[in-house]
């Protein structure tokens, strides 16, 4: 009980929230009691040795700081000091000092909720005592502070052998005191860590500065022509954006080939436009847009050479012709570094096409463009000379794609790197909020300190580009499972004005319609999302299954959900569908995948992770599940 009291903020917690942790699993009455006796013992303990532990209030506790101190609040306290205090490297020997291993280690309480909450909360200690660790050892060391750095690097390397910023603190106090072969071997130590923990290369930060230590055993090149020196030979792997050293891509889309008369060039205009604008709202790379007004000159040069002394890395092609009945529009994506055409594809049209199907394409060809570039900017193999912020975030998008845990840290992994080398990336912004949420969401946590960390870091995102819906989106995200239904809903509506044919959003706020109790309307949303994806990712599946169960149309569901069938995640809806299908046989095996996958589920507390707006929801899937015979 004393550490939830100095976990909590100001150091003071509702009655009825310390019985829901302590005894979650008694009826209120019972837990009632059974913190009245608590009490009891800890104020016969307060006589006997003079101590006053606890401020009582009429339904409040919390610690009385006046008189005692708690080691888990000083620890608290000294990562908060070590937040405010960034830049100083002199808390290293102090931060040792706070960490004495994980909270009350070795101890479970064989309550549900009491060990959840202490799992959460060792967790949480963890990440706060790194997050602080990595502040100090990436600040500047004085020559008094190197004993307590190097301590520091160590204790940090115990609890996570990932960590780069304890290696390059070890690296830079060895360069200091001049022993740049053990500079090395930790280095080694630290690649070795990397590869075989995440399978990734080094961070480039830790290559640079390996990289320097290195610099004497470099051979001096040999002589080469001025033509071959003055502009070296890329590696054939390596991708637009590796060979120019930028961290995100540049994509030129080229002014529109059409027809010689007005109205062919008015409407190529307008679709470069929408194309244009599509590329843009994905903020993953720079924009280079055309100017119809201003055409590119090419000098006598070829395309190719003319997009070489523009600079860009990808160049989008269009073009707009007479067919046979209307128009055929063209597009094609070029990688200027090898002028290999990644993808193109061509339609015929009308004028009558030109509104809802004729917009449906366009947006296609945006996602098409976005997915061809993402593909070659991860065809190449990952290294950490050439990575770039924006294979960073490709490939911590790729780790989101799955539902474990140890994924999902891989990709926050990945998402800091793009932000280390590209503070200002909103889209590495993005991805790292939505790790948040869906640690918070794996683990089943009940503690929300994840989620208001994801709406603080979209909220970031959104100011540093504030017409990107995407933000919107992880903020609508994180409060739907807050259960601030309203704010949830205003942010994906604004998310939407931003983006609007963007399945990804549309899909999400599916799901928070439904939700809020408006599955009708949610169901609407998904479909137009899985039309603009043909081939949806699973959480489509999964909003889509849910929707139509909240519907009743329990067939339907079980149909919608059949890709992911064999997902555990889905075992909890797929049994309700089945058992209020009737089907009595495969609501049972579903229900066994369920228990093998979360062996203490317990029905009740559903209605602890569903974020519904209204009861009846949340006990129309409940009544599902006590079908299916659990309990």
């Amino acid at each position: 009980m004393l550490a939830i009291l100095a976990g909590a903020e100001r150091q003071t917690v509702s009655r009825s929230q310390l019985r829901s942790i302590l005894w979650g699993d008694f009826d209120r009455e019972k837990a009632s009691a059974n913190l009245r006796q608590l009490i009891a013992r800890i104020h016969k303990v307060e006589r006997k040795f003079g101590l006053s532990l606890l401020a009582l209030e009429s339904d409040t506790l919390g610690l009385s700081t006046a008189h005692c101190t708690i080691d888990y609040s000083s620890f608290l306290a000294a990562v908060s000091v070590s937040h405010e205090t960034e830049g100083s490297g002199g808390g290293c020997a102090a931060l040792v000092r706070t960490w004495q291993g994980p909270l009350l280690a070795g101890i479970a309480l064989g309550e549900a909720a009491a060990d959840e909450w202490l799992e959460n909360a060792r967790q949480q200690a963890v990440r706060r005592f790194l997050d602080a660790a990595r502040r100090a050892l990436e600040a500047t060391l004085h020559a008094a502070e190197m004993d307590g750095a190097w301590e520091l690097a160590l204790k940090v390397i115990e609890i996570d052998a990932t960590e780069e910023a304890a290696y390059r603190a070890m690296m830079r106090i060895c360069i200091a005191r001049g022993d740049r072969g053990l500079a090395l071997r930790i280095f080694e130590r630290c690649k070795q860590a990397i590869g075989e923990e995440l399978g990734v290369a080094p961070s480039r930060p830790t290559l640079d500065l390996a990289g320097l230590l290195r610099y004497r055993e470099r051979a001096q090149p040999a002589a080469t022509p001025a033509s071959r020196a003055s502009s070296p030979t890329p590696r054939a792997e390596a991708t637009p954006a590796q060979q120019t050293g930028r961290q995100i891509p540049v994509v030129m889309v080229l002014p529109p080939a059409t027809a010689n008369d007005d109205a062919s060039r008015a409407l190529a205009g307008e679709i470069a436009e929408d194309i244009t604008v599509g590329l843009t709202r994905f903020r993953r790379f720079t924009i280079v847009a055309p100017q119809n007004d201003a055409p590119v000159r090419f000098d006598g040069k070829s395309l190719a050479g003319a997009l070489k002394v523009l600079d860009v890395d990808y160049a989008v092609a269009l073009s707009l012709r007479s067919a046979a009945h209307g128009h055929r529009f063209g597009v094609r994506l070029t990688d200027m570094s090898n002028a290999e055409a990644l993808w193109a594809t061509s339609t015929d049209f009308t004028q009558a096409t030109l509104d809802g199907p004729f917009e449906r394409l366009i947006g296609l060809t945006v996602r098409s463009l976005v997915n061809a570039i993402d593909e070659r900017e991860v065809r190449a193999p990952m290294t950490g000379e050439q990575a770039s912020a924006y294979r960073y975030y490709l490939e911590g998008k790729r780790l989101l794609h799955r539902t474990d845990l140890q994924a999902i840290r891989r990709a926050r992994k990945m998402f800091k790197e793009a932000i280390a080398l590209l503070p200002s990336y909103p889209a590495a912004l993005i991805g790292l909020a939505r790790t948040m949420i869906d640690e918070w969401l794996v683990r089943g946590m009940v503690e929300d300190d994840l989620l208001k960390e994801s709406i603080a870091l979209a909220s970031r995102a959104a100011a540093l580009d504030p017409f990107d819906g995407h933000a919107m989106r992880e903020r609508g995200h994180a409060n739907l499972y807050l259960h601030r239904h309203d704010e949830s809903l205003e942010s994906f509506e604004e998310a939407i004005r931003l983006n609007p044919h963007d399945a990804d959003i549309l899909a999400d706020y599916a799901d928070a319609l439904a939700h809020s109790g408006d599955p009708q309307r949610g169901l609407s949303f998904s479909q137009q999302a899985i039309g603009l994806n043909p081939v949806p990712p699973d959480d489509y599946v999964w909003t889509l299954g849910s929707i139509y169960y909240q519907l009743g149309d329990y067939r339907a569901a079980l149909e919608a959900l059949r890709p992911m069938e064999h997902s555990p995640a889905t075992a909890r809806i797929l049994t309700a569908c089945a058992s209020q299908s009737g089907d009595t046989e495969l609501a049972r095996r579903y229900s066994r995948t369920l228990r093998s996958v979360y062996p203490k589920f317990e029905v009740e507390n559903v209605r602890n992770i569903v974020p519904n707006r209204h009861r009846s929801d949340t006990e129309h899937l409940i009544d599902g599940l006590k079908l299916a015979g659990l309990a």
